[in-house]
């Protein structure tokens, strides 16, 4: 019983947060702007992240530290998250003020993710069952692509409603099974992220009370993952990572990191900056071919969803909760269903066009009886 009060508490604290926040945000100003290129006709406040990330801070700080719930690592590490947390957080929010240039933005992610890997957050060791396999000197390069990759996917999906946020709510259910599958207590911090985050869906996809996750929340949010992905692949935080636990986050984010590719692959062939936006993204093009936001998001999350299941989770807890992969899977086939009836659907309508433009259009016979009588 009493877990049911600690995420009722923990519900109830992120919807005061998030409630705080968006006062905060429309006092000074911190709105997001309708464009061209965006999907929203009003004003939003850009206070998710600040509605997640500061609770998210706080519960690091007091996290017991004896106990079953107990984190196996010191005060030193969790000044170290925190203070990960906070500094790309304050970036984001200021590029939410004013916008950052690219390469502002990438130096701050850069320094950020080379601390982590300074004071041993990193990617060195990876076991692959009986097989190590040693990043030696590439250990840094890679752990920088993979702080900063999570970072700016997650701002990426950060496109439509629900989207960046589901997407990082389903990498921390997911890594919160494997570790508590393991007996890792990093489970339950990633449990407790995971009610923050319902929190903010719950005004995310408000109509009344809608806000976004800024950059401040999307670059934190994706920073958060790939912290929470290295600590969790570290069983019993002992040398080394192991591979099924850090490919969860890499499944969970796996429809945003191909987007990523896709934008990069498109502009450069459009001989276009990388860093500039478009609306081409995958949400974009399945909301263009007809299918609705909630059907979008089902299909988006529904392919992450498969791939935690199909990729990872399957080694790592028993058969009947492996068999909740029907979940996913039947949300993606909805998807595919309302995508192909909007098809049949336009089709059907070009056709009732064309036929009606040719019913009003005389054809050539008449046109050819109609002088002939003419003539007479």
């Amino acid at each position: 019983m009493h877990w049911f009060w600690i995420g009722t508490g923990l519900l109830m604290l992120g919807i005061v947060s998030q409630a705080v926040s968006r006062i905060l945000a429309r006092h000074f100003n911190l709105v997001d702007h309708p464009s061209a290129r965006k999907i929203h006709n009003l004003p939003v406040p850009l206070s998710g992240g600040t509605g997640i990330i500061i609770p998210a801070v706080l519960l690091i700080f007091l996290w017991p530290a004896s106990g079953a719930l107990a984190l196996p690592i010191g005060f030193q590490w969790k000044l170290l998250l925190a203070g990960s947390l906070a500094t790309i957080y304050l970036m984001g929010l200021i590029d939410d003020f004013r916008d950052l240039k690219p390469t502002s933005r990438l130096s701050v992610q850069a320094l950020i993710a080379f601390g982590l890997w300074y004071f041993g957050l990193r990617l060195d060791l990876i076991h692959f069952g009986a097989v190590t396999l040693d990043l030696g000197f590439l250990s840094l390069p890679i752990t920088l692509l993979w702080f900063m990759g999570f970072m700016n996917t997650s701002n990426l999906m950060d496109g439509m409603d629900g989207l960046s946020g589901g997407m990082s709510l389903i990498a921390l259910l997911a890594i919160s099974v494997s570790a508590l599958a393991t007996g890792m207590s990093f489970g339950f911090l990633a449990l407790a992220l995971v009610f923050l985050l319902l929190s903010f869906l719950t005004f995310n996809l408000s109509s009344e009370r809608k806000v976004f996750l800024g950059d401040s929340g999307s670059l934190s949010l994706g920073l958060l993952v790939g912290i929470l992905g290295i600590l969790v692949s570290r069983k019993g935080m002992t040398a080394g990572l192991h591979w099924e636990a850090l490919a969860i986050p890499l499944a969970a984010y796996s429809v945003g990191i191909a987007d990523v590719f896709t934008s990069i692959l498109r502009r450069s062939s459009r001989q276009r900056s990388i860093f500039k936006a478009d609306k081409h993204h995958f949400h974009h093009r399945l909301l263009r071919a007809g299918l609705g936001r909630n059907w979008t998001l089902a299909a988006l999350h529904g392919v992450a969803g498969l791939m935690i299941f199909f990729v990872v989770l399957p080694t790592q807890v028993s058969l009947w909760a492996s068999a909740l992969f029907l979940i996913p899977l039947t949300m993606v086939l909805g998807a595919g269903m309302q995508l192909l009836k909007a098809g049949l659907l336009k089709q059907s309508e070009v056709l009732e066009i064309s036929s009606k433009k040719e019913q009003s259009t005389p054809s050539a016979q008449h046109r050819k009886a109609a002088r002939k009588g003419a003539g007479n």
